[in-house]
């Protein structure tokens, strides 16, 4: 399962990525990548979280990626990418699986940032103000519907400097002894108060943030986060 990970993420001063994966048996349904675009000046990163646990929910996720990283390099559009998603989601699954999932394409030529949410939780934007932006507009999950019922697409223009943070859901429905979750409140507390510090020192504090809230109970769900700091210096 590790193949389908990538195995290198950008570390420079205009790119920067930082991924934490930990499943809840030996394999898992969750998935990100970070795709360089043919043109240059052009990336994809997303995330994805499959139903169910354990194999079958990885080899889906094996077969999600293969079709991802086919059609993400050929598509006109983020939209086209989704539908082409979907079509081989329903296809491959037969209605008894089904996929959350959240692209982003961002372009440092014209400082815009296009996004699908389908059903996953919402990434959260912050380019340093005291709030995150939700990033939710999109459509439905992947899998269940052929057409798909609707599709948007968000756009965030003249985008320079910022901080993506995208997660499944393992991370906000960590509990505690007293049946507790994490949350998404949180989640967005911690990530405003730690927004400076190093993408590598900001996971590493997150983890200690769940287990300290954890109390020692199991994780019940797979965890799996990605940050990605952008500073245009194209602008």
């Amino acid at each position: 399962q590790s193949f389908l990970f990538p195995k290198d993420l950008p570390k420079t001063e205009r790119l920067n990525m930082e991924a934490f994966y930990q499943p809840c048996r030996t394999v898992g349904g969750d998935y990100y990548d970070f795709i360089p675009l043919p043109e240059e000046n052009q990336f994809v990163i997303c995330i994805a979280d499959v139903s169910g646990k354990g194999v079958p929910a990885a080899i889906l996720m094996s077969n999600f990626q293969a079709a991802l990283r086919t059609v993400s390099r050929t598509a006109q559009n983020p939209k086209q990418v989704i539908e082409e998603l979907n079509y081989q989601l329903v296809q491959s699954a037969n209605g008894e699986n089904f996929i959350t999932f959240f692209l982003a394409v961002y372009d440092f030529g014209t400082r815009e940032l296009r996004y699908i949410n389908c059903g996953h939780n919402p990434p959260l934007l912050i380019n340093g103000d005291t709030h995150a932006q939700l990033l939710d507009e999109g459509t439905t999950i992947l899998g269940a519907f052929e057409p798909l019922p609707f599709l948007n697409m968000g756009a965030i223009k003249e985008i320079d400097e910022f901080s993506l943070f995208l997660y499944t859901d393992g991370l906000t429905e960590t509990f505690d002894l007293e049946e507790e979750e994490f949350g998404a409140e949180r989640l967005e507390k911690y990530l405003i108060e730690n927004q400076q510090k190093p993408l590598a020192e900001m996971h590493k504090g997150l983890i200690q943030e769940l287990n300290d809230f954890r109390q020692g109970r199991s994780f019940d769900d797979d965890l799996t986060f990605l940050s990605c700091r952008v500073k245009n210096d194209s602008a």
